[in-house]
């Protein structure tokens, strides 16, 4: 069995928002002794038979919440709290208590009898869980009253292998927490019911509220209502404007309303597009009324404000998209939402975001020209809540949703994104275009196979190709073609991109039926596709090459180029990707064969038995520095070569990134100064340690240093406080070493 690495979460894993399986948001952070009125008041709030169920006999709040926040002098305590509402209060609370150096802790919830059933003691023993593992926790013991069923539930439901013994009215129960595979995808699977309930009313919105609708067609609220009308949204759409005071009136056929809060009617998703200095108020004013989503068309504000809306908005249990976002699109038929000023597109199984609006919106009419159509778009703007790794999981269950295309200008959490991209990159391809050409950028992702693409017209290549449902079969390819010279541009293409290509050159007098009778020979060939290429010569005509190319049977993925051709550099038709160039075509087909290669791919994590981690965990507890004593012994601990050999010398450097945390860099020392060979992100399967060696190959055998590599991967994630590590490689041996340790931060 290889090793499992801790789920991320999208925030802190012990402070930061989080969400509730109805969708709703809430607020989870550790617990200090201030927060003593708060739990008194929610203590208050549960019913006698809660409090019987947490403490097994009738206590006072003021004496319970005592127990709560206390620790003796020998105990190692953890106790978190969730919060929500405005103003904050706290709905649940979980803890784990252990006496100093033992390795089975004691855990414990309480949640609000009126927040029940919405995940709360599930999620706060996942992070407490992940929490006590870290600190060298091995177990996790409870007890519980027989009657207790919920609580026992949440147990029994974990994914670990629990343990349960009664004895009389009360039942203990055991576990291991060390993280096993069904534990870490029991996690995977609650965040993301989670994340698509929240986003249920963006894209399946009851009621739409444009708050800020005008008269003026010139006004961004009476394009957000043109779209919505044009676009036949399936739902009741309320037109909000204070201006239209008590009595009432009409903002073009539609019935208007002074604020949220008078809306007689379902409404799940408000358009937001008023001045600046508004938006707050509007967008408590949608808390206060119970709406679920927020889309706040509104820019100019700073990342600070940003953050405030969002933190606003979460207080009342919304998502917000955006500010400065300029919609989302969604063409299902039962929905038809054109939520924002983009108008609703032409239906089909691209799913889109981009952090650009205008950009998105350009994007989307070059898809509707290519005949790829939409199934659903968003418009980020600032990120400040929802961003592309909660879009992800909806698109991942979305049946619709074929290819993904993510337009990204930064990354909030891009050790989260890589999670999902790799989970959902094999069910559906990830397309991705990112301005920077920075190399981390890159190897995010190449580790977690999404399909990168070098700019917007490249992607859309490789969209055309993979939107037809079909990969290569295998690394062979037809190619069939009338012309040589545009054919050897092609070649090069499809070699250069992993493929071996077998070319039928018909010549340059080829008529109709000399590609028909290839095409067929092509489609029955164990080719893993097919590729026909087109050039006006005067004995065939494009119209035949077109004709031929709809009537093409077999489950072969069909691609073509018919040079000369007007209109976009890629179209979709039918079940055949026909491009104007030979070279896009080519690439796109290669990057297609490489994205079949990693959805193959085992997702391999190594696991190494020899590790010694508490004898590691026992050598840093508490340490600000290691001696050089110290440090060899660590490295040790991680079965990590310690000596000389003949062989290449090398450098391993593992430094931290603020964003893509640990970083692996392999150097090749010169006379000139080192050489970078390559970089990648921790955690590493044995695929991107391979990876990162090929550089070696032809001088040195990659093998012995892989072990290494992974090694040292697996030290970086057990032991976040091991900042850096400089390995000097003699061969497949460490001749001189390097450790440094972050500086600890204060609580």
């Amino acid at each position: 069995m290889g090793y499992v690495p801790p789920p991320t979460p999208q925030y802190g894993l012990e402070e930061g928002p989080i969400l509730l399986k109805d969708g709703r948001t809430a607020l989870l952070r550790r617990a200090t002794p201030r927060d003593l009125p708060l739990f008194v008041e929610f203590l208050k709030r549960l019913s006698p038979e809660s409090l019987r169920m947490r403490f097994f006999s009738p206590i006072s709040p003021e004496k319970a919440a005592e127990l709560l926040l206390s620790a003796k002098p020998e105990e190692e305590k953890v106790t978190l709290i969730v919060l929500a509402g405005e103003p904050p209060r706290i709905v649940a609370t979980g803890e784990y208590v252990r006496a100093k150096g033992e390795e089975t802790a004691e855990v414990a919830f309480l949640v609000d009898d009126a927040y029940q059933g919405k995940g709360l003691g599930t999620l706060l023993l996942e992070r407490l869980a992940l929490l006590a593992a870290k600190r060298g926790v091995r177990r996790f013991q409870a007890f519980t009253l027989a009657e207790n069923r919920q609580m026992l539930n949440v147990f029994m439901e974990s994914g670990f292998q629990v343990r349960a013994h009664r004895e009389g009215g009360e039942v203990e129960v055991e576990f291991e927490i060390l993280l096993e595979e069904k534990a870490a995808e029991r996690f995977e699977w609650r965040e993301k019911v989670s994340t698509i309930a929240s986003l249920h009313p963006f894209f399946f919105p009851r009621g739409v509220a444009v708050v800020g609708a005008s008269r003026d067609p010139e006004s961004i609220g009476y394009r957000v209502l043109e779209n919505l009308i044009f676009g036949r949204f399936q739902g009741p759409v309320y037109p909000v404007n204070e201006a239209i005071g008590r009595e009432g009136g009409t903002v073009g056929p539609l019935l208007a309303y002074p604020s949220v809060e008078s809306i007689p009617g379902p409404v799940d998703l408000a358009v937001i597009a008023v001045p600046k200095e508004r938006v707050p108020g509007a967008l408590e004013a949608c808390g206060r009324r119970g709406v679920r989503g927020a889309i706040v068309l509104t820019t100019g504000f700073t990342p600070e404000e940003a953050k405030a809306l969002a933190d606003k908005a979460r207080r009342y249990g919304m998502r917000l998209l955006g500010p400065g976002s300029l919609g989302l699109v969604h063409t299902h038929p039962e929905v038809r939402l054109a939520a924002g000023l983009a108008p609703l597109p032409k239906a089909g199984p691209l799913a889109l975001s981009s952090q650009s609006g205008t950009l998105g919106r350009a994007v989307m009419a070059y898809a509707e020209g290519m005949g790829l159509g939409i199934a659903s778009f968003a418009s980020l703007g600032a990120k400040a809540d929802i961003s592309s790794n909660d879009l992800l999981q909806f698109w991942e269950e979305d049946e619709r949703t074929r290819v993904i295309l993510l337009y990204l200008e930064s990354f909030g959490n891009p050790r989260r994104f890589s999670r999902l991209a790799r989970r959902i990159g094999k069910k559906k391809p990830i397309l991705a275009v990112h301005p920077s050409r920075d190399p981390l950028v890159r190897a995010l992702f190449s580790q977690a196979g999404v399909v990168r693409a070098n700019d917007l017209e490249e992607a859309f290549d490789v969209a055309a190709l993979l939107s037809l449902g079909r990969l290569p079969e295998n690394g062979r390819v037809r190619l069939v073609s009338n012309a040589s010279g545009p054919s050897n541009l092609a070649l090069e293409a499809l070699k250069e991109g992993g493929l071996e290509v077998e070319h039928v050159d018909l010549g340059s007098t080829a008529r109709g039926e000399d590609f028909a009778r290839a095409l067929k020979e092509a489609m029955e060939s164990d080719a893993g596709s097919v590729f026909l290429l087109f050039v006006p010569m005067g004995y065939a005509s494009e119209e035949e090459f077109l004709r031929l190319l709809g009537e093409a049977e077999g489950e072969k993925l069909l691609l073509a180029c018919a040079m000369g051709s007007a209109g976009v550099r890629a179209r979709v038709l039918g079940r055949v990707a026909l491009y104007r160039f030979p070279e896009s075509a080519a690439i796109a087909l290669a990057r297609a064969w490489a994205y079949r290669r990693f959805r193959e791919e085992p997702l391999l994590f190594p696991d190494f038995p020899d590790l010694r981690l508490e004898e590691a965990r026992r050598l840093l507890e508490g340490k600000k520095r290691l001696s050089r004593e110290e440090a060899e012994a660590l490295l040790l601990a991680f079965g990590l070569p310690l000596g000389k050999e003949n062989g290449l010398t090398l450098r391993l450097r593992a430094e931290p990134h603020p964003l893509f945390g640990p970083v692996l860099t392999l150097l090749l020392p010169t006379p000139l100064g080192e050489q970078a060979l390559g970089q990648r992100l921790s955690p590493l399967t044995a695929k991107d340690a391979q990876e990162l060696l090929k550089p070696l190959e032809g001088r040195e055998d990659p093998r012995p240093y892989q072990e290494i590599l992974l090694r040292l991967s697996r030290l970086l994630e057990e032991f976040p406080e091991v900042e850096e590590v400089v390995l000097e490689l003699q061969g497949p041996k460490v001749a001189r070493f390097e450790v440094r340790l972050a500086d600890p931060k204060p609580r």
